[in-house]
């Protein structure tokens, strides 16, 4: 489980390296279309998300095809991988820390067993 906990840290912070640099057009972007977050604010689409952290996390290829297999609604994917919050919130230090895993039950879920190697 820490491989994946460590992965989806990584992904979050290129994911906000990516919107802190690309600020002016994902604005433009979500003035159009922007999905509201559970943090109160408001996230571009599933599909952007998506689509940026495949390109500047190229690890993460090796796991979009069987995730996306079990489960092919692209907001579930952006809620597991930690992405369903708004960035500029996490830019701004106005939003929480982050999505945190729940850790109570001790059990890895299985879709997660055999990922320490990748």
């Amino acid at each position: 489980m820490a491989f994946f906990e460590n992965f989806t840290t990584a992904i979050r912070d290129k994911w906000l390296n990516y919107v802190q640099d690309n600020r002016a057009w994902l604005e433009l972007q979500m003035n159009n279309v922007s999905v509201r977050t559970p943090d109160g604010g408001r996230r571009p689409s599933s599909l952007l998300i998506l689509g940026v952290i495949n390109a500047v996390e190229p690890k993460l290829s090796n796991l979009m095809v069987p995730f996306y297999k079990l489960n092919s609604d692209e907001d579930a994917l952006v809620e597991v991988l930690g992405l369903n919050f708004d960035p500029e919130m996490a830019l701004n230090g106005t939003g929480e820390d982050g999505p945190t895993l729940d850790a109570s039950s001790g059990d890895d879920p299985p879709l997660l067993e055999g990922l320490e190697g990748l």
